[in-house]
């Protein structure tokens, strides 16, 4: 049904509306896309029966089986053991810390959620190195860089990447099939400028800092295992999530349901201990999904007004049709507005876009959607905002005291964002 013009008008103009206050860090986001979502219901332009047919459920389901690993896993202690395991193998050296700290974020990022990473990852590392009395800031700017990169590298290892495998029917080997391997190219190229670059501060002044003063006297990794049992119990789930994420499309089962499973091993655990499994499900950030909900309904009445129709058919008109050239402006606009924009609602645009744009000039989906996934996750890397992990490291670090500005963070963040995209463009047009 064809809107008329003032509804047209006035659905935009929420739209516009309800951006500038997610953007504006001034106001609650799930809040502000709550809001949205109820004024579009109420201009009647999605109607009542519409509103479950319009929020991706898949992906919700996804995100909450994923969520309740991640937090079971940060409960019971995963990732203060893992980080402080690994600097006791290498006895807190700075060079071989440099190495391996970004390696294991990047793992650990594929797979959980990266601010949830992030975390536990920044606090230990500014623990170890000012235990030694050496500037943290290098070792972690290489971990936010890693961790958005590793993000990239799976469909559960950013919301992002979970909005577009669910929304266009993308499955978990199709990601680790034509997004890992840029993933591992970012992270190769990263890593090792970033050590050239830092190899001065490492093996002279971050080495001799280590000699003069006696290595940290770090906890020993099984003290901050709080909940072994539990540790168990989400390490197996998070391994079952993996299996059955990889043969889902064999079983004939859903993203869904491939996740929900072995999350529910955690809640059968959980209830067998407590006389209820409130404890549980309190770990789980919940606005995410009012925020993430509200943000479907947004863009579904958007896609009512013809407008990301409209965006599909000029970005088309600016490639003249061509997939490779598609392909280029897609992963390119995407990490130009990713840098200033949260990459989620960004993604939640950009799929009706792109789907338009495989619609209108029949060429293939799949390639503009992986365009998107990289476009949004190294783009996201090159500013502080470009992403919640970088904000939370960032806060983390500079809050005892400024030790990395915006500025400084950039001219780190922008040449090899610029560097990564280009080496990706490469790669997706020689895949096509």
């Amino acid at each position: 049904m064809a809107l008329s013009a003032a509804t047209t008008l006035i659905v935009i103009g929420v739209f516009i509306g309800t951006y500038v206050l997610i953007l504006s860090d001034k106001f609650h986001k799930p809040s502000a896309a709550v809001l949205g979502a109820t004024l579009m219901v109420g201009t009647g332009v999605l109607a009542e029966s519409e509103i479950f047919a319009a929020i991706n459920w898949t992906a919700l389901a996804v995100l909450l089986g994923m969520f309740i690993i991640a937090s079971s896993l940060r409960e019971a202690g995963f990732f203060e053991w893992m980080g402080l395991r690994l600097a006791k193998s290498v006895d807190s050296h700075p060079v071989r810390m440099y190495v391996l700290l970004p390696l294991m974020t990047a793992g650990m990022a594929s797979l959980l959620d990266i601010v949830t990473v992030a975390l536990f990852i920044v606090p230990l590392t500014i623990e170890v190195f000012e235990g030694l009395e050496i500037d943290p800031v290098p070792f972690v700017i290489s971990e936010v860089l890693a961790a958005n990169v590793g993000g990239l590298a799976t469909m559960v290892g950013d919301p992002t990447n979970v909005i577009i495998g669910s929304s266009l029917n993308l499955s978990f080997n199709k990601f680790l099939e034509n997004t890992a391997p840029i993933a591992l190219a970012a992270l190769a190229v990263n890593s090792s400028l970033l050590y050239l670059k830092s190899h001065d501060f490492l093996h002279k002044e971050a080495v001799a800092r280590r000699r003069q003063k006696r290595p940290a006297l770090l906890r020993d990794p099984l003290e901050a295992v709080k909940d072994k049992g539990l540790l168990q119990v989400s390490l197996v789930s998070l391994s079952l999530a993996v299996a059955f994420l990889i043969v889902h499309n064999f079983l004939g089962v859903s993203a869904a349901l491939a996740t929900l499973l072995p999350a529910f091993l955690i809640l059968v655990y959980e209830s067998s201990r407590h006389s209820e499994i409130q404890h549980v499900l309190a770990r789980i950030d919940w606005e995410i999904f009012a925020f993430f909900g509200g943000l479907f309904l947004l863009v579904a009445s958007l896609s009512r007004t013809g407008v990301l129709g409209q965006a599909g058919v000029q970005m088309l008109q600016v490639s003249n049709g061509n997939l490779a050239l598609s392909v280029t402006l897609v992963l390119w606009l995407s990490a130009l507005i990713s840098q200033v924009v949260d990459n989620v609602p960004l993604v939640t645009v950009f799929v009706p876009v792109i789907t338009s744009m495989s619609n209108t000039a029949g060429i293939p989906l799949a390639p503009l959607a992986w365009a998107l996934a990289v476009g949004t996750a190294i783009g996201g890397m090159a500013t502080p905002v470009g992403t919640a992990s970088n904000l939370v490291a960032l806060s983390i670090l500079n809050k005892p005291r400024k030790r990395l500005t915006f500025s400084k963070f950039a001219k780190q963040s922008v040449p090899l964002t610029l560097l990564d995209l280009a080496i990706a463009n490469l790669i997706l047009i020689l895949r096509l």
